[in-house]
């Protein structure tokens, strides 16, 4: 049974929007191949890039640190998710939208160009900054160019380009290994974000939403400050081998908490915050965002991990990563899609609490892995029936349930001016969340690894050790599930409906220039 709307659902309800005309609809179409293709850009990158890790490692010669190539990518869109949001909220949508694109192709084109690890981590670091900017913007472009009805389903079309990029990523990682240099993974990225940034220009006017007040310098010095610092230290024990007494990592921590405290606080009294912490006192945001911050971890790190431990612990090929990513990204797209077609009937905890509560009995199924499990078995054909890829497939389907879900609710709960940095908070805690557990589960690997691997003297022990490391690994990851399971509890509301009107200028109320000036969707206190 759905969940009843609330008081202040209800006194919360969208304003009549006028008819949107073949124009208007056709204007919206070209928004979305635009962005359709921004995202598939950013989505495809992280998956090419998971799927030849092991390969750039070996080319390297550098396997500790690999992961990093991953979380720095994470950390510097982490910092960058708020300040473009918050400036795509004060000025122009589509220009912001179009920088974050720009700095993302020329940090992939230098990537490319990296000769050692650590010039790759900085080149990714700026590739991430470019990216942070891609998804928030691109959600608050939607949001305010589609009526409620529409924007659900907008949405879930936009999160399934993240699962086709799922889906092609795996196989283009593969297919450029096995031609060429890992390079290539960087490179494909120009084409994809020329085309992008060539539609969005042409088909999306401005998109000015009218915001009052400045841009948070302060806040963006204080995120980045108290992030930075606790990622060097993450850094520093995992890759450089410092030990947690150190001085200098206490140090690192004190700084961090220090910046973090002075940031909690400037934020929750600046009139124009950079992160706006004060979304969360709305029941709605804090549930969906503890969802978010708990499934991010694991969907960074399970990818992450998922290829480290079937290329390097195991020894398959790239094209096997691949398989084993798609029993994962595949039903992510399937899930997705199909809360895009029934969302407007149900609750949002309806719809979540069920996709996590299946993912949660899936991810305990990765936490007894051996060197006997197979990749995958298949029974009566093509049906998989066991090995390692089985448990992925209800894992993945539940959480593209959960990912669409929080999405819009997030969106929906937001007023038109507050809508960039209400999704810009929203992929903020999952990219945070996702830098800090994959460095942090990292560490713990390697920890674990060391302990199980005391003593040991045969290649096959090692393994054993090596095996299990990983077994806890996945476990961290399936008790991020259920603790996402248990905030899905307090998820409510449900999508809005809007009420047709022939009241004309309803598309100029939206505060909207250019092409886009389209029916508004719900304004909320």
């Amino acid at each position: 049974m759905s969940t009843p709307i609330s008081a202040s659902d209800a006194a919360s309800a969208p304003a009549p929007t006028a008819p949107r005309s073949r124009l208007q609809e056709l204007e919206s179409v070209l928004v979305l191949v635009g962005i359709f293709f921004a995202i598939l850009m950013g989505a495809m990158d992280a998956l090419v890039v998971s799927t030849v890790l092991p390969t750039i490692a070996g080319d390297l010669h550098q396997v500790n640190g690999v992961t990093f190539v991953v979380s720095g990518y994470l950390v510097s869109s982490t910092i960058a998710i708020p300040i473009f949001s918050r400036l795509s909220d004060i000025s122009s949508r589509r220009n912001v939208f179009l920088a974050g694109l720009a700095i993302f192709i020329v940090g992939s084109a230098f990537a490319g160009l990296s000769q050692n690890l650590t010039e790759l981590i900085i080149f990714r670091s700026i590739q991430g900054f470019g990216g942070g900017g891609i998804f928030p913007v691109a959600i608050a472009m939607v949001a305010v160019s589609f009526p409620p009805e529409a924007r659900t389903r907008a949405i879930a079309t936009l999160t399934a380009s993240s699962g086709v990029a799922i889906v092609a990523g795996p196989l283009v990682g593969s297919y450029i290994v096995s031609v060429t240099t890992w390079r290539w993974v960087f490179y494909i990225n120009l084409p994809f974000g020329l085309f992008a940034m060539a539609v969005v220009w042409l088909a999306v006017g401005p998109l000015r939403s009218g915001a009052k007040g400045g841009f948070d310098l302060p806040g963006a010095a204080l995120v980045s400050g108290w992030v930075a610092t606790l990622m060097i230290a993450l850094v520093q024990v995992s890759d450089s081998g410092w030990l947690w007494t150190d001085p200098r990592i206490i140090a690192l921590l004190a700084a961090t908490v220090v910046i973090f405290a002075a940031f909690v606080w400037w934020e929750l009294r600046v009139p124009s915050p950079l992160v706006p912490l004060r979304m969360l006192r709305r029941r709605v945001m804090a549930s969906a965002n503890g969802i978010t911050a708990f499934t991010g971890v694991v969907f960074s790190a399970l990818i992450t991990f998922l290829s480290l431990y079937v290329g390097i612990v195991l020894g398959h090929s790239a094209a096997d990563i691949r398989d084993m990513i798609y029993f994962f990204a595949i039903p992510i797209v399937v899930g997705a899609g199909f809360s895009g077609a029934i969302l407007n009937e149900i609750s949002y905890r309806t719809l979540v609490v069920p996709g996590l509560a299946l993912s949660a009995v899936s991810a305990f199924f990765l936490t007894n892995l051996s060197a006997s499990t197979p990749l995958w078995v298949f029974s009566y054909g093509a049906v998989p029936t066991g090995g390692i890829g089985l448990p992925l497939i209800p894992l993945g389907f539940g959480l593209g349930l959960a990912l669409a879900g929080t999405t819009i609710a997030v969106q929906n709960a937001a007023s038109r001016a507050e809508v960039g940095s209400a999704v810009g908070l929203n992929r903020f805690f999952q990219s945070l969340s996702g830098a800090i557990g994959i460095s942090a589960l990292a560490i713990y690997q390697a920890w674990r690894f060391g302990q199980l691997s005391a003593g040991a003297t045969t290649p096959t022990a090692v393994q054993n050790a090596l095996i299990g490391s990983y077994n806890d690994v996945f476990l961290g990851l399936a008790i991020c599930v259920v603790i996402a399971f248990v905030c899905a509890f307090w998820l409510t509301g449900r999508v809005p409906v809007s009420q047709p009107t022939t009241a004309p200028g309803a598309g100029d109320a939206a505060g909207l220039e250019g092409p886009l000036a389209v029916a508004p969707g719900p304004d909320r206190p």
